[in-house]
């Protein structure tokens, strides 16, 4: 822990230049006031708190939350997040009882004021996150803190033998793991955590499959034309996949929907054409369009169910992929790429339905993609048959929806 705190510290000003510039491109000044544990919002006390690091972990954890809601409506939940996309989301839900602030910088003074304010009755770390200072100042409160959906990734588990000490140290302070999986859980007891706090009750991101409601506004431009959809992008991912889709001269609109959509001028200036309507201009779309770059935040789930294909981007680079669960839930046709390590189980799920298609080949995968875009597209058969499989991922979903639901009611 000593060695944590002095490199906080000394990285300081490096967390404060960052914060900042964040702030000052979002134009949001409270993004840095509430990062430090100023300008906290109307916030109820006694309430559950919820951490997401992002935009994947809100949207895994709101089925369970709106689960919750109806067992018992009298509860308030706060979501903290990292990141300001993660905090539009919550924004978009409109829930009464839900609320959001920006999670404090893991300093001592930021987190007491934040805890000062709030009083929380209990915290929920989604997926990964391990805060040392936030841990040690919520076991000195008497704040039980739990992770659920709880998940290693291999950077953390390899890590330097003093970084394991602190996750060590930070696990003891922890009521009850909750993990996503068999493998999750033997690694966070590998890690350090007692054993008999450590459970496997299944990944919530498979809940994501019975969350398919859209947020469709008076500006939700509607796309009359049949169109693929290519989702959750990264840089240089958007270029490549358009100069495959340009040789292939489909009549089908290509929607390009990245997963960072403060870069669409950067895309923009990438892609060969003119013939782009861009979302975030209300730019209408023509018979001669060939993208419409969707670039807000929120809207990508109401643009699933029309797509004829959907190809998740984030996978053809190794970045680790994204949530595949989302576009099936729309019984969606998926393509997706090699790189998938952070979504394995997800993926093999959806293997073995037969419900989705897999690139693996890292070597030749947008000459790979642009054979199977071909195949699905002009084999209606093959691509119903995908659509239907992927309807077929209900499994023991609501199961696992419960049993989170349970395990927090009772707490």
């Amino acid at each position: 822990m000593m060695y944590y705190r002095l490199l906080i510290i000394l990285l300081s000003p490096v967390i404060i230049a960052h914060i900042l510039w964040l702030a000052f491109t979002n134009k949001q000044s409270h993004y840095f006031w509430q990062r430090i544990g100023f300008k906290l919002p109307n916030l109820p006390g006694n309430c559950l708190w919820f951490h997401c690091a992002s935009v994947g972990e809100v949207n895994t954890l709101l089925p369970l939350l709106n689960n919750i809601n109806k067992q018992d409506n009298s509860l308030k939940i706060i979501i903290t997040t990292n990141t300001i996309t993660g905090g539009k989301i919550v924004a978009q839900q409109e829930l009464d009882f839900l609320f959001h602030c920006y999670m404090p910088v893991d300093w001592i003074s930021s987190i007491d004021r934040f805890l000062t304010a709030v009083k929380p009755s209990s915290l929920y770390i989604m997926e990964t996150e391990i805060w040392p200072n936030l841990f040690a100042i919520c076991q000195n409160n008497n704040i039980p803190i739990y992770i659920i959906n709880a998940r290693l990734s291999s950077r953390t588990t390899s890590a330097k033998s003093w970084i394991k000490r602190v996750y060590k140290s930070c696990l003891l302070q922890i009521s009850a793991i909750y993990a996503r999986s068999e493998k999750d859980a033997q690694s966070y007891r590998l890690l350090g955590a007692k054993k008999e706090t450590v459970m496997t009750i299944g990944n919530l991101k498979f809940t994501t499959a019975l969350a398919n409601e859209t947020i469709k506004t008076e500006e939700t431009i509607s796309i009359v034309r049949k169109y693929v959809l290519l989702a959750s992008t990264h840089k240089d991912e958007e270029e490549q996949i358009f100069h495959i889709w340009k040789k292939l001269k489909r009549p089908e609109l290509l929607v390009i929907a990245p997963r960072h959509p403060e870069r669409s001028a950067s895309i923009i200036s990438k892609l060969d054409t003119e013939a782009i309507a861009v979302r975030s201009k209300n730019q209408q779309i023509t018979d001669q369009t060939e993208i419409f770059l969707l670039d807000t935040i929120g809207e990508l789930k109401n643009y699933f169910s029309g797509a004829e294909l959907v190809i998740m981007g984030g996978s053809f680079i190794p970045v680790g992929g994204h949530n595949i669960l989302e576009p099936a839930s729309f019984n969606c046709a998926i393509i997706t790429g090699p790189y998938m390590e952070n979504f394995a189980e997800e993926l093999n799920l959806m293997l073995s339905k037969n419900a989705i298609i897999q690139i693996t080949s890292k070597l030749q995968a947008y000459s790979r993609l642009r054979e199977q875009i071909e195949n699905v597209l002009d084999n209606d058969g093959y691509r119903k048959t995908l659509q239907k499989n992927t309807a077929t991922l209900s499994h023991n979903v609501e199961k696992i929806l419960d049993d989170y639901t349970k395990l927090i009611l009772k707490k």
